[in-house]
């Protein structure tokens, strides 16, 4: 593993907007009638008293049809009724019970309220304006595109599986061929990027997520330069590249991430963790082209892909009842104190990494940590030589190897940081390769040298998994370099603590 200094740009992002209180969203209204001056002559007729929207389920989505209509106040007077939405269309506006269907241009980055208004009026009354505000929201599966390869068998399969597990609707589903599955060559790259782009047109403008499914290539040969400035040109992680969405066909160089949140392990001093929508949003009012969280389902082979799916899904039933338990290990190497500098890119920013990710866990307080400094790994005296129940892992550095001691609790995600960790991910040997054939939920890596630099923040991928992150939120938000060497492998939307064990 290299050091590499690494010339850095900065992207100012938007704060979120807040996302409403559950009581916010429900069918109540205020009431907003209009009142005329008292020498009208009109009477005050409490002809509607609300609004009735349907039933919200798991909340209310661009493009559902609901039925709405007038509450009435009992007065017994007939009444006329308009009805105006600030997104969709209303099927009858003059009808006092009708159905409003939600537009889909709307919530592209998070959710917002829509505006439904009634305009009732009767002879002899005061006119009335009754408004609601609802909040529109896609649900997470309808941001997901899932990447498969038709030329590689069950690819397909895999796809399929997991958009049936996470409810990823139909359209969502996006076939790219590929004759050679592990490496995309830079020839090969506009026909997949002009793929890609007709999938998305299909899917529609609120993807934030691709998921190359196993059968994917994961790499991509022949248009990066290398960022040590030779002029070399390095192969690099085709996921990493994805980032940029069909504009990954012309990326000549690795770039600052843009959704990196700032941190500092020796301080002990990080951003919180921001959802991935505003992020985004900010992003392509810079940049001016959508950006995507990619990650994949991947492994030895099919199976092994479509176990990443029932392990997920084991560790979110577990989650939902507090029962996501094991031990933290953290691998250290430079003895019992932490470096006294803590440079970007530098072998004692590697190792800070570890000690504050040692900081983070204990400050959650939730899982027992088992922390070694030995220049030993794990699975090598004096380091301890087995790691049972493992639920996370951050550790460094020997390359292109895996000390076979851990046992992988449910729902358990870990990395380890050398230059070749995910080299490969199909064939073994590598830390990941051998991690997935082992039981671990989700894990990371780099698929070719991509200097300390190139490598995410450990402690500030776990910390905002402790905030309430995804994987994929926290895969983002935690490394600095984009487009360059990191393939993250594991459900995107699998998020362990939707209620944070830390506050952001």
């Amino acid at each position: 593993m290299r050091t590499l200094p690494l010339v850095t740009l900065l992207l100012c992002a938007c704060p979120p907007s807040e996302k409403p209180d559950e009581d916010d969203t429900g069918p109540d209204t205020t009431d907003t009638r209009d009142t005329l001056p008292e020498d009208t002559g009109l009477d005050d007729c409490g002809l509607v008293v609300g609004i009735a929207l349907g039933d919200d389920g798991d909340g209310w989505a661009p493009g559902d049809t609901l039925p709405v209509q007038v509450v009435d106040g009992g007065s017994g007077r007939a009444y006329r009724v308009s009805w105006s939405v600030s997104s969709g269309t209303i099927v009858d506006p003059a009808a006092p019970s009708t159905t409003w269907t939600v537009g889909t241009d709307i919530a592209r980055w998070e959710g917002e309220f829509v505006d439904l208004t009634v305009q009732v009026e009767a002879d002899g009354c005061r006119p009335e304006t009754h408004a609601m505000s609802p909040w529109i929201d896609w649900p997470e599966a309808a941001r997901v595109l899932v990447i498969y390869n038709p030329k590689v068998e069950r690819s397909g399969e895999v796809a399929e599986v997991y958009a049936d597990f996470r409810g990823v609707p139909p359209g969502n589903l996006c076939a790219i061929p590929a004759a050679d599955a592990t490496t995309l060559a830079a020839a090969d790259a506009p026909a997949f990027a002009s793929a890609l782009q007709d999938c998305l047109a299909t899917a529609g403008p609120q993807i934030h997520t691709l998921v190359p499914v196993w059968g994917v290539p994961y790499k991509l040969s022949g248009l990066v330069e290398d960022i040590a400035g030779t002029g070399a040109i390095a192969t690099v992680s085709l996921d990493a590249a994805l980032f940029l969405g069909p504009d990954f066909a012309t990326q000549e160089n690795a770039y600052y991430n843009p959704l990196y949140q700032d941190g500092d392990s020796m301080a002990g001093e990080y951003d919180p963790f921001v959802p991935a929508g505003p992020l985004l949003s900010a992003v392509y009012d810079d940049w001016r082209i959508p950006v995507y969280l990619v990650t994949r389902l991947d492994g030895a082979g099919a199976d092994a892909a479509l176990d990443l799916v029932a392990r997920t899904a084991e560790a979110e039933t577990l989650a939902r009842v507090g029962e996501l338990t094991g031990n933290v290990y953290v691998d250290a190497r430079w003895g019992e104190s932490p470096p006294v500098t803590d440079e970007f890119g530098s072998y004692e920013g590697g190792d800070w990494n570890m000690w504050g990710t040692k900081a983070v866990f204990e400050e959650a307080a939730a899982y027992p940590v088992v922390f070694d400094s030995n220049p030993e790994e794990f699975g090598t005296a004096p380091a301890p030589t087995a790691c049972p129940d493992a639920l996370y892992y951050a550790g460094w550095y020997s390359y292109y190897n895996y000390n076979d001691c851990f046992t992988w609790a449910p729902g358990a995600i870990g990395g380890h940081l050398d230059s070749c960790s995910a080299c490969t991910l199909r064939d073994g040997g590598t830390w990941a390769a051998e991690a997935l054939d082992r039981g671990i939920t989700a894990t990371f890596g780099a698929v070719n040298e991509p200097y300390v630099a190139g490598m995410p923040e450990y402690d500030q991928f776990f910390l905002y998994l402790l905030q309430g992150a995804s994987f994929a939120e926290a895969a983002y938000e935690a490394t600095v370099v984009g487009g360059w060497m990191m393939v993250w492998v594991g459900d995107p939307l699998y998020r362990p603590y939707r209620e944070p064990l830390l506050a952001p």
